[in-house]
């Protein structure tokens, strides 16, 4: 692993730490940031980031040897029948702050 993914992942620990401990300490963010010296937007910042997408899925620190996330992601629904392909199909992504994207075919 080269000297950038270490330190990103070390920067991402110590941001986990950090949320963990504060949802463990029952201050609110603004006491908890207060009492450590921490710019509540920037811990703001990393609890968004760490709970959207969880450590494992950051930029950069999925897969090591290409050293990023990719763009997309094939979805193996299998060969449709006949049967269903007179039926509609219909995919649904939540995307959070009750937004959804509906993509229909049919």
């Amino acid at each position: 692993m080269d000297q950038g993914n270490e330190a990103r992942l070390r920067r991402v620990a110590h941001w986990q730490a950090k949320v963990d401990e504060q949802e463990n300490s029952g201050l609110s963010v603004r006491e908890f940031c207060a009492e450590r010296g921490l710019a509540p937007s920037q811990f703001y910042y990393w609890r968004r980031r760490l709970s959207a997408v969880g450590v494992e899925g950051l930029p950069g620190e999925v897969d090591p040897e290409v050293g990023k996330t990719p763009a997309f992601v094939e979805l193996d629904l299998g060969r449709p029948t006949a049967a269903q392909k007179a039926l509609p199909l219909e995919i649904r992504l939540d995307l959070g702050g009750g937004c959804t994207l509906s993509i229909r075919r049919g």
